[in-house]
């Protein structure tokens, strides 16, 4: 099925741009997130005339998720979760549990969030990634620990290790200054 894209999507194109699509995916997720409309003559001339204000959209869209990037820089999660002695948690980590936890920060769609194919199953440090816009993607560092004194441990001692990571980056910059 051929459609035309409304905004940029990774995986397929950019903005205005006829690709080919599997007809269960346009109508399961393109069509319905109004990411795309199926293409025809008539389609084709409608979105010419409206391709500058698409393309504001975007911009505007682009502009909140670099917003969100920032807040969201050097962030980091850390889940409790029961747990084997050999570390196998019960169950898995999700991605709705991820942006429960993030929820304090700011308000974050689940369906954003990717686990790169991996399956969170074990105690651990992970890496996931927040896809904000096409062009933004945020890794998020996710820490899943068996108890809350473990959680409360880690969640100091990397404070910590970002409050020196500020003063040094400000240190350096102040010593970037003296040197000019």
């Amino acid at each position: 099925m051929l459609v035309i894209l409304k905004e940029n999507i990774r995986t397929l194109g950019k903005l205005g741009e006829i690709v080919k699509v599997k007809p269960g995916y346009a109508r399961n997720f393109l069509f319905p997130q109004k990411k795309a409309v199926k293409a025809t003559k008539e389609s084709i001339t409608k979105l010419e005339e409206q391709r500058s204000f698409l393309e504001e959209e975007n911009i505007r869209k682009l502009n909140v998720a670099k917003e969100l990037a920032a807040s969201l820089a050097g962030k980091f999660v850390v889940l409790v979760k029961q747990a084997s002695e050999d570390g196998k948690i019960f169950g898995s980590v999700t991605t709705r549990e991820i942006a429960k936890s993030l929820l304090q920060e700011c308000e974050i769609d689940h369906r954003k969030i990717s686990f790169n194919g991996a399956k969170i199953r074990n105690l651990g440090e992970y890496q996931v990634n927040m896809e904000f816009h096409s062009e933004i993607v945020v890794p998020i560092t996710v820490h899943v620990v068996r108890s809350e004194t473990d959680a409360h441990e880690l969640r100091q001692v990397k404070l910590q290790s970002q409050k020196s990571q500020q003063q040094e980056s400000r240190t350096a910059e102040q010593e970037d200054v003296n040197d000019k």
